[in-house]
C-alpha cells in the first residue's frame, strides 16, 4: 500500500514541477586513467539518454582501404571528405523516428585500432554567432572521426580538422576519444571553437553534460582563437585571472543546472568514497578529473552508471520509481543503453560490457570486438544500408518484436510501474545474472587469449559462440523475471489516432481473475502511456466497466500523443483498485499518426541533440 501511495505522490509533486523538469538530457561518462584503474587498462563507462522512442541496434562495419570522395551525412549540413582507410567498427546505433531529422549525437564507437568514442551535451553554450561553413558538422565528426582516428590523440586531431573547416552545428558537447594509452576530451561550441584537454592517466573524469574543461590544453589546436574570441566578446578579461574554459564559454543560465551538478556529485562520491555533499552548494567549483583512493575496477563504473542517488539528499524520489526525478539520476527514464569498454592491448581482445535500457534494471553483458557477427535480433544484417536510413528511419523501425531490446526495455518498464519489493527482487535476479556471466568470462578470457596465437579464427568462433550465448540467455532470463511479475495482457478496442489527441480510446484488461472489478478501480490513480515517458505525460482513465470476465478501460488525453510513432507500440497501464493493490497491464498498439505531427521528445534539432 505505502508504494502505491509514494508512486501517486510521486506523479503529483511531477504534474507540480511542470516545466522544471527538463526532458532527456541526462547522458553521463566515466573515463579511468590506465594508472587509476584496477587492471592498469582504460576504462570508457558512459550512458547514452535520449528522450522518445527508440530502437537500439549493434552492427559490425568491415574495414576499408584507399577511400576517395566525400559524404553528407545529414541533408541540411556540409558534405565531408572521407578518411583515407575506414577501421573496423563497433558501431552501437541508435535509431529513432523523426520525420525531419535523425539521432546525430547518441551513437558510440569502438575501432579496430582500439579507439573508443562517446560524448555528452553541453547544451547551451553561449555562442549566438556561430561561423558555419555549408551548414556545418554534426553526426560526421563521430563517424569519421571513428572510422580513422588510429589513436585518441589523433582523433582529436581529426575533430579539430573538421571544426575549423566547417564548425560545429549544434550548440556545445564534449566528445571523448581513449585508446589503451590515453584518454582525451574535446569540448565543443556552436561553431569554429573548441577546448581540449587530456586526462591524466591516474585521474579519472566524470562528466554529466556541462563543460568541464577549465584550463584547457594551451598547446592544443585552437587555443589562442579560442581565448581571443572570448575576450572579444567580452566572456573572458585577462585582467581578472587565467583563462577558464567553462566559465567563459558556457551559457550562465546552463551553469550549475541541478539535475547536472547532482549526476557530478554524487559519482564523484562513489569514486571519491566519501559524502561529496559540499559540492551542491551554488557556485561551487566541480573538478575536471579526481584521482580515486584506490584503483578503479569495471565494478565501481557500474556502481557509478547504475545510481539513483540512494541514501543521498539528491534523492527526492520518495520510494517511487527513481527515474523520473527531477534531480535526474544517472540511471534514469532516458537511458537507452549503458557500455563500459576495458581498453586492451590485443583490439580483438577488447571487452565491451553492455545492459540494455536502464542499467539498474539490466545485466552488464560481455561483448568482445573480436566477434565476426552480431547475436541475433540485436543488430540488422547491413550496415551500410542502416547508414543509409540513419536520417531516414521507416516508422516500421519501431515496431515492437521479440528481440533482446524489447524484452529488457518490457521488463524495465513494468518493473517500474510495481515498484517496491517486486522491483527490488527483479534487480536481484539481474545481479545474478551478471554474476555468472562474470565468472565464465574469467575462464573464456584466458583461453580465447592463448587460442588467438595459435588460430584466430577457431579463436573469433569462440568469441562468436560465447556472446551469442550469453545474450541468449540474458533475454531468456529477462523474459521469466517478467514473467514472474503476472503483469495483464491488454488489447485496444477500436483505433487509436493520436492525431486526435482529445478523443477517447480503449483498452480491454483481460483479468482472468487476476484484475480488479470495475467497481473497484481508481479511476483517477489509473494511468496508460509509453514507458519512457513520465507518468505526468500519460493518459488517466475516465471509465471503467466490466467486460466478458475483463476490465474495459477508457482513457482521455496525455501529453505523450505529442511524440507518439505510428508503428506497433507498447502501452503500458498501472492500475490501482480501493484496496491499494497496484498492476500492471500491457497492450501492443498499432498506432495512427500523421507523420508530420511526430514531436521531437528532446525538442533540440536532433532526436539526441538533448542526449
Amino acid at each position: 500500500m505505502l508504494s502505491v501511495v509514494l508512486f501517486f505522490s510521486f506523479l503529483v509533486l511531477f504534474l507540480r514541477m511542470g516545466s522544471s523538469v527538463r526532458p532527456a538530457c541526462a547522458c553521463t561518462t566515466v573515463l579511468v586513467g590506465r594508472d587509476a584503474s584496477e587492471t592498469g587498462e582504460v576504462l570508457v563507462g558512459h550512458n547514452e539518454d535520449s528522450g522518445g522512442r527508440y530502437v537500439m541496434r549493434t552492427h559490425l562495419v568491415p574495414s576499408l582501404e584507399r577511400r576517395q570522395g566525400g559524404i553528407r551525412f545529414e541533408p541540411d549540413m556540409a558534405e565531408l571528405p572521407l578518411t583515407e582507410a575506414r577501421a573496423r567498427l563497433f558501431w552501437s546505433e541508435a535509431r529513432p523516428f523523426v520525420p525531419d531529422g535523425g539521432a546525430s549525437f547518441c551513437d558510440f564507437f569502438v575501432n579496430g585500432h582500439g579507439v573508443v568514442l562517446c560524448s555528452d551535451n553541453c547544451t547551451a553554450s553561449r555562442e549566438d554567432r556561430p561561423e558555419l561553413t555549408d551548414g556545418g558538422v554534426g553526426y560526421g565528426i563521430r563517424r569519421l572521426v571513428s572510422e580513422g582516428a588510429r589513436s585518441a590523440a589523433h582523433a582529436v586531431e581529426l575533430a579539430a580538422g573538421l571544426l575549423d573547416r566547417f564548425g560545429y552545428a549544434s550548440s556545445g558537447r564534449s566528445y571523448h576519444f581513449a585508446d589503451k594509452n590515453e584518454i582525451w576530451v574535446l569540448q565543443v561550441v556552436h561553431g569554429k571553437h573548441y577546448a581540449v584537454k587530456r586526462v591524466p592517466d591516474d585521474e579519472v573524469y566524470l562528466n554529466p553534460n556541462h563543460y568541464t574543461i577549465r584550463d584547457a590544453d594551451p598547446h592544443a589546436p585552437g587555443y589562442e582563437e579560442l581565448v581571443e574570441y572570448a575576450r572579444s566578446r567580452g566572456w573572458y578579461d585577462p585582467s581578472r585571472g587565467p583563462f577558464d574554459f567553462a566559465l567563459a564559454y558556457q551559457a550562465p543560465d546552463s551553469r550549475g543546472v541541478p539535475h547536472n551538478v547532482h549526476r557530478h556529485v554524487r559519482g564523484l562520491s562513489i569514486l571519491l568514497e566519501r559524502d561529496m555533499e559540499h559540492l551542491l552548494e551554488p557556485g561551487a567549483e566541480l573538478p575536471f578529473s579526481v584521482r580515486p583512493p584506490r584503483p578503479v575496477g569495471v565494478r565501481t563504473v557500474k556502481k557509478i552508471l547504475r545510481t539513483h542517488f540512494e541514501g543521498t539528499s539528491s534523492d527526492v524520489s520518495g520510494g517511487a520509481s527513481p527515474h523520473f526525478m527531477a534531480t535526474r539520476p544517472i540511471c534514469a527514464s532516458t537511458t537507452l543503453e549503458s557500455n563500459i569498454v576495458q581498453i586492451r592491448e590485443e583490439p580483438e581482445m577488447i571487452l565491451i560490457h553492455r545492459a540494455l535500457g536502464r542499467p539498474c534494471l539490466a545485466p552488464y553483458v560481455p561483448w568482445y570486438f573480436g566477434i565476426t557477427s552480431v547475436p541475433p535480433g540485436c543488430g540488422a544484417s547491413d550496415p551500410e544500408k542502416a547508414l543509409a536510413t540513419h536520417f531516414a528511419v521507416p516508422a516500421s523501425d519501431m515496431d515492437c518484436a521479440d528481440t533482446p531490446w524489447f524484452r529488457h526495455t518490457a521488463l524495465q518498464a513494468a518493473a517500474d510501474i510495481l515498484g517496491g519489493a517486486r522491483a527490488s527482487k527483479v534487480r536481484e535476479g539481474i545481479l545474478e545474472i551478471e554474476s555468472r556471466f562474470g565468472e565464465e568470462l574469467l575462464d573464456l578470457d584466458s583461453r580465447v587469449r592463448d587460442c588467438f596465437r595459435s588460430d584466430p579464427v577457431q579463436a573469433a568462433s569462440m568469441l562468436n559462440g560465447a556472446v551469442e550465448t550469453w545474450m541468449a540467455r540474458a533475454a531468456e532470463e529477462m523474459k521469466a523475471l517478467y514473467d514472474g511479475l503476472g503483469i495483464l495482457d491488454a488489447e485496444l478496442v477500436g483505433d487509436l489516432d493520436a492525431d486526435a489527441s482529445e478523443a477517447p480510446f480503449v483498452l480491454r484488461v483481460k483479468g482472468g481473475g487476476a484484475g480488479p472489478n470495475a467497481s473497484e478501480v481508481l479511476l483517477d490513480r489509473t494511468l496508460c502511456g509509453p514507458h519512457y515517458l513520465a507518468p505526468s505525460r500519460w493518459s488517466v482513465a475516465a471509465e471503467a466497466s466490466e467486460d466478458d470476465g475483463g476490465l474495459r478501460l477508457t482513457f482521455r488525453g496525455g501529453d505523450w500523443f505529442r511524440t507518439a510513432v505510428p508503428c506497433l507500440t507498447d502501452l503500458w497501464i498501472a492500475l490501482e483498485d480501493r484496496s491499494g493493490t497496484r498492476r500492471a497491464a500491457r497492450a501492443l498498439v498499432h498506432i495512427r499518426k500523421s507523420s508530420a505531427q511526430v514531436a521531437r521528445a528532446g525538442g533540440g534539432r536532433s532526436a539526441c541533440d538533448c542526449a
